[in-house]
């Protein structure tokens, strides 16, 4: 393993931000299987396992922060699009068209920054805030480091009219508290942007379980599901959702939700499309590697062999009981919600 230092160590209000570039000497090595072992690196800002980079800022978001970690997070916004589909669902067109005063948009956790790079080209009348990492810096887009939801004091009180939150459930151990930020920086008629997938996986067909379908997909979100619980992440969240924005300040009647669901194997893995959602699905297993292993819940060995057959199986090769396909009839249930300030 290898640890870096940087010069710029601050946070981004991205949680799992990506395509954060670094500084400092590739020299400093130890011998160690995983950073979980036996190289304390609490003090670098990163550090690098396995030929993968890591931001050492976030203890909970432990997901790479290298050039393959921003492909895949740009490819996997781009099945998304396909799934929702759509760049968001909910009054957005009403809110940020009206003109009657300058609006402003907040992207929580926003990765890349590759949606809201789209949403500033959408909609040019609008400011945005947001850790932007593309090449392209639109003039109505501010960057910003701030570690949320804490940082996310600099901001005034009911200053934003859309802010924007995807994949940050299992992102931070502090979801109920960024909701509660979101809330207080919402203007009255602002509208709250939900999208989490509950990583929790359904079988569709019929006499057949999940571990008949995809055993190693099975096993894999199994891991995943003890790291996100050892490091204190709420993973049942998802499930009371509606109750959470009631808490925070929303009325029920303001809420809304679209459920919908990914096929861990397409049904077409062959098509471009379907080439890119299988690359997305085996990108991501693998980028959990080190927070499964630090958690304890197996050891290398064991996280190879799970992902040598999750990727099988995301392809279309499962050798589980119900043949080959098996995956296709494995689904991962999303829920996008949007939630408007009265």
């Amino acid at each position: 393993m290898e640890y870096r230092d940087s010069s710029d160590d601050s946070e981004s209000s991205s949680v799992p931000s990506t395509g954060v570039h670094h500084h400092g000497s590739d020299n400093d090595e130890v011998e160690s299987r995983h950073s979980g072992q036996n190289l304390d690196v609490s003090q670098a800002a990163y550090f690098v396992e396995a030929e993968r980079t890591y931001n050492n800022s976030s203890w909970v978001y432990r997901f790479p922060v290298d050039q393959e970690e921003v492909l895949r997070q740009d490819r996997q916004h781009y099945v998304m699009l396909g799934s929702l589909p759509g760049l968001y669902r909910g009054p957005v067109d009403d809110i940020l068209n009206d003109r009657s005063r300058r609006r402003r948009l907040l992207d929580i956790g926003c990765g890349t920054g590759i949606w809201l790079q789209e949403m500033a080209e959408i909609f040019p009348h609008v400011d945005y805030i947001t850790p932007l990492q593309h090449d392209t810096q639109l003039r109505n887009c501010t960057f910003m480091q701030v570690n949320a939801p804490t940082g996310l004091r600099v901001f005034g009180e009911e200053s934003f009219d859309v802010i924007n939150m995807r994949q940050m459930l299992q992102s931070t151990n502090e979801y109920p508290s960024l909701v509660n930020a979101a809330f207080r920086l919402l203007r009255p008629g602002g509208v709250l942007l939900l999208h989490e997938p509950q990583l929790k996986l359904h079988s569709a067909w019929q006499g057949y379980t999940v571990d008949d379908l995809a055993p190693y997909v099975t096993r894999l979100m199994a891991y995943l599901e003890a790291a996100h619980q050892y490091r204190g992440v709420d993973t049942e969240l998802w499930t009371r959702m509606e109750q959470l924005l009631v808490e925070t300040g929303f009325d029920e009647d303001a809420i809304e939700v679209f459920y919908h669901y990914r096929q861990v194997c397409p049904s077409d893995p062959h098509t471009e499309h379907g080439a890119n959602e299988c690359l997305n699905g085996v990108n991501y297993l693998y980028a959990t590697r080190l927070m499964i292993l630090e958690c304890g819940v197996t050891d290398e060995d064991g996280f190879d062999e799970a992902f040598a057959g999750s990727s099988e199986e995301v392809r279309g090769n499962s050798s589980g009981r119900a043949g080959p396909l098996g995956a296709q009839g494995v689904l991962s249930p999303w829920g996008y919600w949007w939630a408007v300030k009265r």
